[in-house]
């Protein structure tokens, strides 16, 4: 289990990265609250396959974006 503080940063994070498609933020906010595959796959009509494939391809979009920003500091 997360702690609340653990969340809410997370959250505030995700909200906050401009290529990240609405899709993508919401099955992030999904596994933050410990959701399964299969219930996020429901909500969107698609596979488990599939929500595990938009969930890595977001994460690696923030680990681009960070990388990103830490060339510039």
């Amino acid at each position: 289990m997360r702690s609340n503080q653990t969340l809410k940063y997370f959250a505030y994070f995700i909200k906050h990265i401009p290529q990240l498609k609405e899709k993508e933020k919401k099955i992030l906010f999904g596994r933050l609250k410990e959701i399964t595959l299969n219930e996020i796959g429901k909500s969107f009509d698609l596979t488990e396959g599939r929500i595990r494939q938009i969930e890595k391809e977001a994460i690696a979009k923030i680990k681009s974006k960070i990388y990103q920003l830490s060339l510039f500091k």
